[in-house]
C-alpha cells in the first residue's frame, strides 16, 4: 500500500554532470530500483543485474518468496518514492490502484478490541507488489543511464589487489563488470556477508529473532465492503493469531492470515477458512462469506518471517566502493511493513551522500572511505527498524524455547499489550501509535511520559 502526505523536497537537478563511470546495483526488486534511480543522477552508466528472470508484464517475480503476499508502505516512505518518481502515485491510481482514508475505510481491531472509524488524514493507496515494481522497472527504464539486466546471477566481488577496495562484480560463467560503486539490494538472503569473507574481510555479525510466524495469503474476487483495508495485528504474549486484507487493483482482494509461537494458519482452503473464523472479526468473515478465489487463487505460504540484521557498521575493514541497501542490511518480519519504506529511505540516504560527497572541499583529507560513512548511516536505519520488530518477536522466541520470559523482557510486553488495548478505544493513543508504526515518530514517542501515564491510568 502506497500512503500520501504532503511533505515534499527538491529534487536533484538532472542537468548536473553525471561522474564518467559505472555503478552495478545488485537486485531489481523495490531497494534496487530506488537505488538505481539516485544513481542515475550521478553516474554516467547504471546497470542493475538480476539473477531471475524479469517479467514484461505485472506478474510475480521469480525467487520473491513475498510476492504473492501483501505489500505495506509506510506514510514515510511512500513521500519519498513519490518525490523520486513524480505522478506515480496517480499512474497506479490509473489502472485500479484504489485510495482512500486509513481512518475511515481501515477495519482496525488492537488488543481484541475495534478501534472506532475517524478521519486520520493519511490517504492509502494499495497495489499488489508486483504492479509496484513492474511501474518503477519501466520509470528507472526511462532515463538512458540505466540498464536492466535480468538472468545475470552475480557470484562474487571484484578486489584491488589490496582488497581494499570492490572494483566490480563477477556474474555466473565468469563475465565481469567494473564499476566505481557496487550497490547490494539482493534482498533477504543476500549473499554479501560471503562475498566480503571471500576477500579476506571478517564476516559481519548477525542478530536474528525469530517469531516462527507463518503467513497464508489467498488472492479472491468479493464485493465491494465498507472498508478499503483491514487489519488486526498479532500481540504477543497471548495473541498469537492476526489478519491482514487490502483491496487492490482489478477489484482483487489479498487477504493474509498468520500465527506466530508455532501456531501456524493451514495451507489447504477448508483450514484457512477455519483460522480466519477463529479471529473473531465479523468484518473479515462478511468479505470471506461473500468472495471466491481468483484463477489459480490457492493458499500460498512464506516463512521466512524472521528478522534478521547484518552489522556491516561494525566492520572495521568496510572496503571502499562498496554500499548495502535494504532488506541486505536489515530484512524485517513482513507483519510490520517495514522493508519497503525503509528502502526508500536508503536511496536518499545514498542520494545525500552522493550529492555530498561530489561537492568540493578543499579541506577534504584523502584516502577517506565514504562508503563505509554512507553504510554506517545506512545501518543506524535498519537497526531502528530491527528494533521495533525484534520487540515482540523476542517474546515468542522465549516462550517456545524457554517457555518463559526472563524478568527484563516481562515488563516490556505487558506495557506492549496494554498500549494496544487503549489506543483500541483513545483516539490520541491510536494517532500515536499510527505515526510510529508509519515511522513518522521514533518508537521512544511510546514511551514518553505522557504516554506512559495515560497507558497505566486507562482502565
Amino acid at each position: 500500500m502506497h500512503a500520501d502526505t504532503t511533505a515534499s523536497r527538491d529534487m536533484l537537478d538532472h542537468s548536473q554532470a553525471r561522474l564518467a563511470g559505472r555503478a552495478v546495483v545488485v537486485g531489481a526488486g523495490i531497494a534496487g530500483l530506488v537505488a538505481a534511480r539516485v544513481l542515475a543522477d550521478h553516474f554516467e552508466t547504471v546497470v542493475v543485474l538480476e539473477a531471475a528472470p524479469l517479467p514484461s508484464t505485472p506478474l510475480p517475480r521469480r525467487g520473491v518468496g513475498q510476492a504473492r503476499h501483501p505489500h505495506g508502505l509506510l506514510v514515510s516512505g511512500a513521500a519519498e518514492l513519490q518525490r523520486l518518481f513524480p505522478g506515480l502515485r496517480e499512474e497506479l491510481s490509473a489502472v485500479g490502484a484504489p485510495s482512500f482514508d486509513y481512518g475511515l475505510r481501515t477495519s482496525v481491531v488492537l488488543g481484541g478490541r475495534r478501534v472506532p472509524r475517524a478521519p486520520a488524514q493519511v490517504t492509502v493507496q494499495a497495489f499488489s507488489r508486483d504492479l509496484l515494481e513492474w511501474t518503477l522497472r519501466r520509470r528507472v527504464l526511462e532515463d538512458f543511464a540505466v540498464t536492466v539486466r535480468d538472468r545475470s546471477r552475480v557470484e562474487g566481488l571484484c578486489w584491488n589487489p589490496r582488497a581494499s577496495r570492490v572494483t566490480g562484480v563477477r556474474l555466473e560463467g565468469g563475465r565481469t563488470f567494473d564499476a566505481l560503486l557496487v550497490v547490494d539490494a539482493s534482498g533477504r538472503f543476500s549473499s554479501l556477508p560471503a562475498w566480503l569473507e571471500e576477500g579476506g574481510h571478517v564476516r559481519p555479525v548477525q542478530w536474528v529473532t525469530d517469531a516462527s510466524l507463518v503467513y497464508a495469503t489467498r488472492t479472491l474476487q468479493a464485493p465491494a465492503q465498507d472498508f478499503d483495508a483491514l487489519f488486526q495485528p498479532y500481540s504477543a504474549p497471548r495473541q498469537s493469531r492476526g489478519g491482514f486484507a487490502a483491496r487492490l487493483e482489478h477489484g482483487h482482494w489479498q487477504v493474509t492470515l498468520y500465527g506466530a509461537g508455532g501456531d501456524h494458519p493451514p495451507v489447504d482452503p477448508e483450514g484457512w477458512r477455519r483460522f480466519a473464523t477463529s479471529l473473531g472479526n465479523r468484518d473479515l468473515d462478511r468479505l470471506l462469506a461473500g468472495a471466491v478465489p481468483v484463477p489459480g487463487g490457492k493458499v500460498h505460504v512464506f516463512r521466512r518471517t524472521e528478522n534478521r540484521l547484518t552489522l556491516y557498521a561494525r566492520a572495521r575493514d568496510w572496503p571502499d566502493g562498496l554500499v548495502a541497501v535494504g532488506d541486505s542490511i536489515g530484512a524485517y518480519n513482513p507483519a510490520y511493513a517495514q522493508g519497503m519504506a525503509t528502502a526508500v529511505l536508503h536511496a536518499r540516504v545514498l542520494s545525500d551522500h552522493l550529492v555530498r560527497a561530489r561537492r568540493p572541499r578543499p579541506t577534504r583529507r584523502r584516502g577517506t572511505n565514504h562508503t563505509r560513512m554512507v553504510q554506517r548511516q545506512l545501518t543506524r536505519i535498519a537497526r531502528k527498524q530491527w528494533i521495533v520488530a525484534a520487540g515482540d518477536d523476542l517474546v515468542w522466541q522465549y516462550r517456545m524455547k524457554r517457555g518463559s520470559l526472563p524478568f527484563w523482557l516481562r515488563p516490556l510486553a505487558w506495557y506492549k499489550e496494554r498500549l494496544l488495548r487503549c489506543a483500541a478505544t483513545n483516539a490520541d493513543l491510536h494517532r500515536l501509535f499510527v505515526s510510529v508504526f508509519h515511522m513518522l515518530r521514533p518508537l521512544s514517542a511510546l514511551a514518553h511520559p505522557m504516554t506512559l501515564i495515560k497507558v497505566l491510568r486507562a482502565r
